[in-house]
C-alpha cells in the first residue's frame, strides 16, 4: 500500500513539474517572441488572457471528469494514448496510425490499435486522437499538459482574431480584448481537448489569411494561414466547409469591392439557397438524404433529443420546417425555467445576457452604422452556423457545445453596433 502511494505521489509531482515547465515556457515565449506581437496588446494583456484560457481548460477538465466521466474529450484523450502505445511494437504502426488515412479495414497487426480508440469511422474524432497522439510524444501522457497545450492554440487562435479586428475600429480596444479573450462560454467550451477549440483556431485562420490576402497583401504566411485553416476544418468538422467556403468567397469579394456589401450579401445567400433547392433533385448526392442521415445519427447517439424532435424525411418541405424551430431551439434554448443541471442553468443565463446584450445595443446603437464586409461574414456565416445545427441537432448539450462559436460571432456583431463600445 505503501508503495502504491509512493508511486501516486511521485505521478503527481512528475505531471505537475511538467505542467510548470510547459507553462513557464510558454509565458517565455509570450514575453520574448516577436510573434506575439500586437497592436492593442501588451505582452501583460496576452498572457492574462493565455492564463485565462489554461484556467478555463483545467475547470473542464474537472467539470467532465466530475458530471460527465472525463466525456468525449477524455475518450480522445484515451485513443491518443492507444495509438501512442503502437509506437513501441512497431515505429511504422505509429506512423500509420498518425498520418494514414482512418475507418474501413486495416492489416491485423494495426486493427488492434485502430479498434480501441473508439474513433476509426470517424473522421473529426479520429483526428483528435492524432493530435493527442502526437501530443504523447512531449507531454509524458499527462492530461493537464495537453490541455496546456489546447490552451496556447486557442490563444494563437484569439490573436488571430484580434489581429483581424482591431485595425478595423468598429469597437474600442478594450471591448475587443474583453469579447474575444474573456467571453465565459467561449472559454469554457474551447478551454477542453475539443473540436470547437480547432474549428476556431481553422476560422481564425481563413479568416485573417483571405482578409489580408484580399486587401493585397500576397505574402506566403496569409497563403499558409487559408490553407492550415481549411485544413484544419476539413479534419475536424468537415461540414462546416459548405458553409465556410461560400462566405468566405463573399468576404474576398465585398472586401475588394465594398461598396452595398450589405446588398452583396443578401443578394448572395438568396440566390445561393434558391440554386441549391432548384439544382438538388440533379445533384449526384441527394443533399436532403445526406442531411435527414446525419441529424438520425444524432438523435441515436447517447442522450437523443430532449426537444422533442422528430426524425427528418429527406425532403425540402420536412428540412425547411426543421429549420424554423432549429434556430428558435439555437438561439433561445435552454429556457432558464426548464434548464436542468447546473450546466444547463449556467448556459441559460449566458444566452439571456446575449439577448440583453442585443436590447443594450438597440438603445444605445450608433446613430450611422455602415457594414463593414468581416461584420457581414461574422453575421451569414454564424446564423447559417445556427440554422444547420438548429437542424441536425436536438440534445442540449450537444447543442451548447456546437453553437457556441456562432453565438460568439453574433455578440461580436451585436457589441459593434453599439455607441458604448465606440473606439475613443
Amino acid at each position: 500500500m505503501r508503495g502504491a502511494d509512493w508511486k501516486c505521489r511521485a505521478t503527481f509531482l512528475m505531471e505537475y513539474l511538467i505542467f510548470i515547465g510547459f507553462t513557464v515556457l510558454f509565458l517565455w515565449l509570450i514575453f520574448r517572441h516577436q510573434s506575439f506581437n500586437v497592436n492593442g496588446l501588451s505582452r501583460q494583456m496576452i498572457a492574462l488572457a493565455f492564463g485565462a484560457k489554461l484556467l478555463a481548460g483545467l475547470v473542464y477538465i474537472f467539470v467532465q471528469a466530475r458530471f460527465y466521466n472525463g466525456g468525449d474529450a477524455y475518450k480522445y484523450f484515451k485513443g491518443g494514448k492507444v495509438i501512442y502505445d503502437s509506437l513501441w511494437e512497431n515505429p511504422m504502426y505509429f506512423l500509420r496510425l498518425v498520418f494514414g488515412k482512418n475507418g474501413g479495414f486495416v492489416d491485423t497487426p494495426i486493427y488492434k490499435y485502430a479498434y480501441h480508440t473508439e474513433c476509426w469511422d470517424h473522421l473529426g474524432s479520429y483526428a483528435f486522437c492524432r493530435f493527442n497522439a502526437l501530443l504523447h510524444l512531449i507531454s509524458g501522457g499527462y492530461y493537464s499538459v495537453h490541455v496546456l497545450v489546447m490552451a496556447g492554440l486557442v490563444l494563437v487562435a484569439g490573436l488571430n482574431f484580434y489581429r483581424l479586428l482591431q485595425p478595423l475600429r468598429l469597437m474600442s480596444d478594450m471591448w475587443l480584448y474583453l469579447l474575444i479573450f474573456f467571453t465565459p462560454s467561449l472559454l469554457f467550451w474551447t478551454g477542453g481537448i475539443y473540436k470547437e477549440g480547432m474549428v476556431y483556431l481553422g476560422l481564425s485562420c481563413c479568416l485573417l489569411g483571405t482578409y489580408r490576402v484580399a486587401k493585397s497583401d500576397f505574402s506566403v504566411k496569409y497563403f499558409l494561414l487559408i490553407i492550415i485553416g481549411l485544413g484544419l476544418i476539413f479534419l475536424f468538422r468537415n461540414y462546416l466547409i459548405i458553409l465556410l467556403l461560400p462566405a468566405l468567397s463573399l468576404l474576398f469579394y465585398s472586401s475588394k469591392f465594398p461598396k452595398n456589401a450589405l446588398l452583396k450579401y443578401l443578394l448572395a445567400y438568396a440566390f445561393g439557397l434558391i440554386l441549391l433547392i432548384t439544382l438538388a433533385p440533379f445533384l449526384p448526392v441527394n443533399f436532403y438524404e445526406i442531411l435527414a442521415h446525419r441529424q438520425w445519427a444524432f438523435l441515436a447517439e447517447s442522450g437523443g433529443s430532449d426537444f422533442g424532435a422528430t426524425p427528418l424525411d429527406p425532403t425540402l418541405a420536412s428540412i425547411a420546417a426543421a429549420a424554423s424551430g432549429g434556430l428558435v431551439n439555437t438561439l433561445f434554448r435552454p429556457f432558464l425555467w426548464n434548464a436542468d443541471g447546473a450546466l444547463q442553468i449556467v448556459s441559460a443565463i449566458g444566452i439571456l445576457l446575449v439577448w440583453v446584450l442585443a436590447i443594450v445595443a438597440f438603445f444605445f446603437r450608433k446613430k450611422q452604422y455602415t457594414w463593414h464586409p468581416v461584420t457581414l461574414f461574422l453575421l451569414f456565416y454564424a446564423l447559417s452556423n445556427l440554422v444547420l445545427i438548429g437542424i441536425l441537432v436536438s440534445n442540449s448539450g450537444t447543442m451548447l457545445r456546437y453553437r457556441v462559436i456562432a453565438i460568439h460571432f453574433l455578440v461580436l456583431v451585436i457589441a459593434q453596433m453599439m455607441r458604448l463600445s465606440e473606439p475613443s
